[in-house]
């Protein structure tokens, strides 16, 4: 079973290919430029999926830092640390959301 590119659990039944595909890159506060890696291909589960659907990026986040925290994953419980992680994490969506992208069943 496939997991889920935004929330992590197993159950993906979409995928996601934007048709513009967005780079998307990192700076830090001393200049230095990080892409984020991705193919650009998005896998979702059927309650991410609605919200990429959708376009709720803000439910999108929220579901998928709630997931990673239940999952034991390091998530901050607030803070500078948080908002860093949570910026990382929507410019990585961004990737899918902003692409206009075509879904299609796994």
């Amino acid at each position: 079973m496939t997991d889920c590119d935004f929330c992590c659990l197993p159950g993906a039944r979409w995928l996601y290919v934007p048709q513009l595909r967005a780079h998307v890159a990192l700076m830090s506060d001393d200049g230095v430029v990080s892409p984020l890696p991705n193919d650009g291909r998005w896998r979702a589960c059927d309650l991410c999926s609605d919200l990429v659907d959708t376009d709720d990026m803000a439910r999108l986040l929220t579901r998928s830092l709630y997931i990673l925290r239940i999952l034991g994953a390091p998530i901050p419980d607030g803070g500078a640390e948080l908002e860093g992680m949570t910026m990382v994490m929507m410019a990585n969506f961004a990737t899918v959301l902003a692409g206009n992208p075509t879904k299609t069943a796994l």
